[in-house]
């Protein structure tokens, strides 16, 4: 019986002997690397966290560089931890060179040391060299070896992906590398966050003034048009962008009192807020009281057409905006500046040119406005310190049935006149008896620059003639000169 006992016991470490390594070679066999988030939904502004697990864990004493692409638009890496179940484990990680990739490794330096030890015979233990230790961490199930945290931006949207790239540097506690490859990748949705915001920020009328000024927590306005107003442009801009804008009462104002609403729905769909504005239609064609000042601070009252008002040709009754207020003018197609029926403080009421650029005013005359295609031109005194061109001397220009003060050259009886023009700027323009008008310029004389060469010429000549005749003197006089003889 203690033989057979014996031949039992020495059958049942040979077992253990042969498959002790066979169980440590399948651990080691291949490992599935995966991703996975923690939420299968996030808001932007929010954290998410990505686990990178590892299918089973043979004994793994290090792993990586381990490279996990991401979504760079719509998430920003915050951190990267080891895994909870990894004690002992040193982790380190840095961004890809290109920009949308975290790179970690992880190693059990202690675990690594030891091993080393006893594959050396350095331990007492006297460890069998290549066998892993009891203290090595080691798993047939899914291990989560690190977990990277992203904050969601604020420009994300719909599905957010991340992705495994390279993996490498797998070893076990045998000092063998594990093969290890890409399994699933993750992803998540971004939920759109809904606002129960239902506030404006900003409420504007064209360019006519509401009462009192715009503040988004005051619902109620007011405001006044002339006459002939009849539809206005409300401009309203939500606090929210995804809010909804209704605007309703624009058109159709009738004389008297009119209510225009704006309607804010926020993005939630529940909370509403109405903006209202009076609006009171004058039944003047000019709103009372309006005046305003020029840029050289002159005040002007707007007045009504008397019945005889006289216009010039291809001008037509319009509108325009005087300091935020709607007048009436008279407008030419083309021509930017516009004629008002105004008056100064204790002055009669008369026509003006009025460009709304320059914000400039002068009095409309008659016989002295010239019309060019895209300007107005008007006839104003020559300042002094002007010169007159050369050849041209005062004189009568005649314009259309009248005539105006000018200047005619005596040699090809062109005409120019001193303009000014709606920017303010004034200068001599050529008036061709067609009626074109355009600007004068000097015409150049090359007679006079040719003299101008010679004479500059002539000077270097001379110059060199006499520098020549003075050497020549200097050299006969040395030549002339008696040397002493020695005695």
């Amino acid at each position: 019986m203690k033989t057979t006992g014996k031949v039992l016991l020495s059958l049942c470490l040979t077992l253990i002997f042969i498959l002790l390594p066979l169980q440590t070679n399948r651990a080691a066999g291949g490992v599935t690397v995966n991703l996975a988030f923690r939420e299968a939904s996030a808001q932007q502004g929010e954290v998410v966290t990505l686990n990178v697990s590892f299918s089973t864990f043979p004994s793994i004493t290090r792993f990586g560089p381990i490279e996990v692409g991401y979504d760079a638009g719509a998430l920003e890496l915050q951190d990267v931890t080891i895994g909870r179940d990894l004690h002992g484990f040193k982790l380190d990680y840095e961004m890809a060179e290109s920009g949308a990739a975290v790179v970690f490794s992880a190693v059990n330096e202690k675990e690594e040391e030891s091993i080393l030890q006893n594959s050396t015979g350095e331990n007492t233990d006297q460890t069998t060299p290549g066998t892993p230790t009891t203290n090595v961490f080691s798993s047939d199930s899914s291990v989560v070896v690190a977990s990277i945290r992203f904050l969601v931006k604020p420009e994300a949207r719909g599905e957010v992906k991340a992705w495994l790239g390279s993996i490498s540097g797998l070893r076990d506690s045998a000092l063998e590398s594990v093969v290890a490859g890409a399994g699933t990748g993750a992803s998540f949705i971004v939920q759109a966050m809904v606002s129960s915001e239902a506030t404006l920020s900003s409420l504007s009328v064209g360019s006519f003034a509401i009462e009192p000024e715009f503040d988004p927590g005051i619902f109620s306005y007011k405001m006044t048009v002339s006459k002939n107003v009849t539809d206005v442009t409300i401009h309203a801009v939500a606090y929210n962008l995804n809010s909804k804008v209704t605007i309703e009462g624009e058109s159709n104002l009738v004389i008297g009192n009119n209510t225009a609403s704006v309607t804010v729905t926020a993005e939630d769909g529940e909370n509403v807020k109405v903006y209202t504005i009076e609006i009171y239609r004058s039944d003047a064609l000019l709103v009372e009281n309006i005046q305003f000042e020029d840029k050289d601070g002159q005040k002007y009252f707007f007045s009504s057409f008397p019945e005889k008002l006289v216009i010039p040709s291809e001008f037509y009754q319009s509108t325009c905006y005087v300091d935020g207020n709607e007048v009436p003018c008279f407008r030419r197609d083309g021509v930017l500046s516009v004629l008002l029926y105004c008056r100064k403080e204790a002055s009669r009421s008369e026509l003006y040119i009025y460009n709304q650029e320059t914000d400039t005013m002068r009095r409309y005359e008659p016989g002295k406005m010239i019309l060019r295609s895209s300007a107005v031109l008007t006839v104003v005194e020559k300042p002094t310190g002007v010169m007159i061109p050369e050849g041209f001397v005062a004189g009568k220009v005649t314009y259309g049935s009248g005539e105006i003060d000018g200047y005619i050259s005596e040699k090809d009886s062109t005409r120019i006149v001193y303009l000014q023009s709606e920017d303010g700027n004034a200068r001599f323009y050529v008036l061709e008896s067609s009626g074109e008008v355009y600007p004068y310029r000097v015409p150049k004389n090359n007679s006079r620059l040719f003299l101008y060469l010679c004479i500059v010429c002539a000077s270097i000549a001379v110059v060199e003639a006499l520098i020549i005749g003075y050497l020549v003197y200097r050299r006969r006089a040395y030549r002339r000169k008696v040397n002493p003889k020695r005695v």
